[in-house]
């Protein structure tokens, strides 16, 4: 019995069912209706896909493996909308190599032309909310090495998070206490604006860190 697909065309009750295990897996991770779509683009491509937990400084990540398959890496803990959009910056990456192999900057221009193709279906099938469709477009137009830069993007997507356990670092007064939520034990200081940018300070060591405005945080109340 064979199967009718959005992009595979005919596939059989084998290659249905691994779909169907697929699907019923990463539906706890995208948007519902980016499920299947994406599912298809995995078997596709023949990716491997891995959900990690949080890493520091990185959402997601792609290596190639030449005649064994491409691992993709996602975090497990981001918003459904943030991980499909990491899940479609890392295919970018594996689409770059199938056409120019390891010989272009990991997100030069060839990869940022990808990234630009691979995100056009998810956008003319309406799958983000119009308050994320707005700075994604905008993104889209010159995309960086990660979308966790872009402040505009970011706050967006920021409230689609399901336990907002945390604020984010320019929402506190200048010398406020916090720790970052991505399990780091140490202590911060606010202080002043640097751009984009806070230069704080280590409560222990004293050492000096520029933090991002929209880094999440975790108020600390402490008297010194």
């Amino acid at each position: 019995m064979s199967h009718q697909s959005l992009i595979l065309g005919e596939i059989n009750e084998q290659q249905q069912q691994h779909k169907l295990q697929l699907m019923n897996v990463l539906k706890r991770y995208l948007p519902l209706n980016a499920v299947e779509y994406c599912c298809e683009l995995i078997m596709n491509y023949k990716l491997h896909l891995h959900i990690e937990v949080e890493r520091k400084g990185r959402l997601g990540d792609y290596s190639p493996h030449l005649g064994e398959g491409n691992r993709i890496s996602i975090n497990h803990n981001l918003n459904p909308y943030d991980f499909l959009i990491t899940f479609i910056h890392e295919l970018a990456h594996h689409t770059t190599f199938k056409k120019y192999g390891s010989r272009k900057e990991p997100h030069g221009a060839e990869w940022k032309d990808e990234f630009k193709n691979c995100m056009r279906p998810f956008v003319m099938m309406k799958i983000f909310p119009d308050d994320i469709v707005q700075p994604l477009i905008i993104h889209m137009k010159a995309p960086k090495y990660t979308h966790s830069g872009d402040v505009k993007l970011m706050k967006a997507l920021m409230e689609y998070d399901k336990n907002k356990n945390y604020i984010i670092l320019e929402q506190l007064n200048e010398g406020a206490f916090f720790k970052m939520t991505n399990r780091s034990k140490i202590v911060m200081k606010k202080g002043l604006k640097r751009r984009t940018y806070f230069l704080c300070e280590a409560v222990d060591t004293k050492k000096k860190y520029l933090v991002h405005a929209i880094a999440k945080v975790i108020i600390i109340d402490i008297n010194l």
